[in-house]
């Protein structure tokens, strides 16, 4: 088939792409940024269509010729989002019909019980009702999925759960959580929802209604954060429900401790107040459920943490997708050929030091040996290795002439690497780059990071100037006979 995507950049749709090339159909995506489409790494194999959905010359572009639609646009990152949405469903039902699309398929949300007759719901939720709505009140016969929280690595909902967990489980003993947390849900694993949208590309002409899709499993939204940090291996804690109930103040404090934005977070909560669970299953029997059956909970979020294992965020994954994490980073240009800049970054440590404010790792380090740490171990390995210690370091990467990656053994609530990249920029010239990378372990890790942050950058920025202006006075340092210059020695 001839496939148009609309939404091929988000989450699902960057999944979705590809499993429909693997399975030989044509696909055709509309997108507002070709550069974003880019960086999927299967643009070369797509036809493109460049607009927005509302406008109607470019959706009825795409849907020209087209067999079948997939429908994916959901825009929640402002106040008018509903009406946004709206406009796009209309312009899509207005431009399958004209271009002789024989399928629409939507990706919904799960409603609450007795919403479509009228009842309450989240701004959020019924504007997903109101889109399907649209669709199936079109010519072309369309299915409308009604989903759940989608559990993978990227999906906003999930990464939420992921940086929730992550940062009350294994800080206090006591966790009190709005009672809303003890509503349920039927989370579904992100592999069942590709195989449910390729799945309905299939359907008899006749079918044209929404079905409920989801996991094997309706659980609270405590049971999830208690599934990840189980799967995680995070410490437990008791949870007490709260007789509040405060979507913004949520969606701010799920700003600050996750990288989900405030103004997706706020709609995602509001939709807390509701039990969502499939109330049947009929599209099983139609299309068949996913190969080894619906994927419980659980074992979805292993799926999850072992992408985060295989390989790092995908480029189009949203900023702070994978296992929290906090960095600080130096860049410095240097007067001074890559391969001097290197010879000071590999010097580092033991005798030589390590070019920052004098006496400020020392004072560091006994403190970290009064509390049973490496304390103030100083010294260098005989060869610089994977595995080598190097001063209160270990080294975990070594490039010659490029790259250095070190992982801190000092006694922090997390875990602290630091890898410094050297790289050319010209005759005579390079590039000093200097990350620091800090996975807090639980709510103590981040009051952690936060609170030594401005000494860090201090420490930090002056190690990366310093290690420039070593590299820029060595290279203008007459050398021995040997053709060595001469040491730098600067601590």
């Amino acid at each position: 088939m001839r496939v148009l995507v609309i939404g091929a950049t988000g989450y699902v749709g960057t999944r979705l792409v590809p499993r429909l090339l693997e399975e030989d159909h044509a696909v055709r995506c509309l997108v507002r940024s070709p550069e974003r489409l880019a960086r999927t790494g299967f643009a070369d194999r797509v036809e493109v269509v460049r607009g927005s959905v509302p406008d109607p010359v470019a959706t009825g572009a795409a849907c020209r010729g087209a067999d079948a639609v997939v429908h994916l646009v959901h825009s929640m990152d402002g106040p008018d989002f509903a009406d946004r949405d709206r406009a796009a469903a209309r312009a899509v039902a207005t431009a399958a019909a004209a271009g002789g699309v024989r399928r629409i398929v939507y990706l919904g949300g799960l409603q609450p019980a007795g919403a479509a007759d009228g009842g309450d719901t989240s701004a959020h939720l019924g504007s997903r009702h109101e889109v399907g709505e649209i669709l199936l009140a079109g010519p072309v016969p369309t299915a409308v999925l009604q989903a759940g929280i989608v559990v993978g690595r990227g999906s906003a909902s999930f990464e939420m759960i992921r940086h929730l967990a992550e940062t009350v489980f294994g800080g206090p003993p006591v966790l009190p959580l709005p009672d809303q947390a003890w509503n349920r849900v039927q989370p579904i694993a992100v592999d069942d929802v590709l195989h449910w949208i390729t799945a309905c590309l299939g359907l008899a002409p006749e079918v044209d209604r929404a079905f409920d899709v989801g996991g094997p499993e309706a659980l609270s939204y405590v049971e999830l954060l208690r599934g990840y940090a189980r799967e995680a291996g995070l410490a437990r804690a008791l949870t007490v429900p709260v007789p509040v109930a405060a979507p913004r103040l949520g969606a701010r404090a799920v700003e600050a401790l996750t990288p989900v934005d405030r103004a997706l977070a706020g709609p995602l909560l509001e939709s807390m107040a509701y039990d969502l669970v499939c109330r049947e299953s009929d599209l099983s029997s139609l299309v068949g459920d996913p190969p080894g059956g619906p994927t419980p909970y659980r074992e979805a979020v292993r799926r999850a943490l072992a992408e985060d294992g295989s390989a790092g965020p995908a480029a189009t994954d949203p900023a702070g997708s994978g296992p929290p994490a906090l960095t600080g980073r130096h860049v410095e240009e240097v007067e001074a050929p890559a391969e001097v800049l290197w010879s000071v970054v590999a010097g580092l440590g033991g005798d030589e030091g390590w070019h920052t404010v004098p006496g400020a790792w020392e004072l560091r380090q006994r403190l970290d040996g009064l509390v049973g740490g490496v304390g103030l171990r100083r010294g260098r390995p005989a060869r610089l290795e994977p595995g080598a210690p190097l001063d209160w370091w270990r080294v975990e990467e070594v490039e010659p002439g490029s790259a250095l990656a070190l992982r801190a053994e000092t006694r922090l609530p997390g875990v602290a690497r630091l890898r410094m990249t050297v790289e050319p920029t010209g005759t005579g010239t390079s590039r000093y780059t200097q990350t620091v990378t800090f996975r807090p372990r639980g709510l103590a890790g981040r009051v952690y990071w936060y609170a030594q942050k401005p000494g860090h950058d201090l420490v930090f920025g002056v190690m990366a100037r310093m290690i420039a202006f070593a590299a820029e006075r060595r290279a203008t340092q007459p050398t021995r006979p040997n053709g060595a210059a001469q040491p730098a020695g600067t601590r």
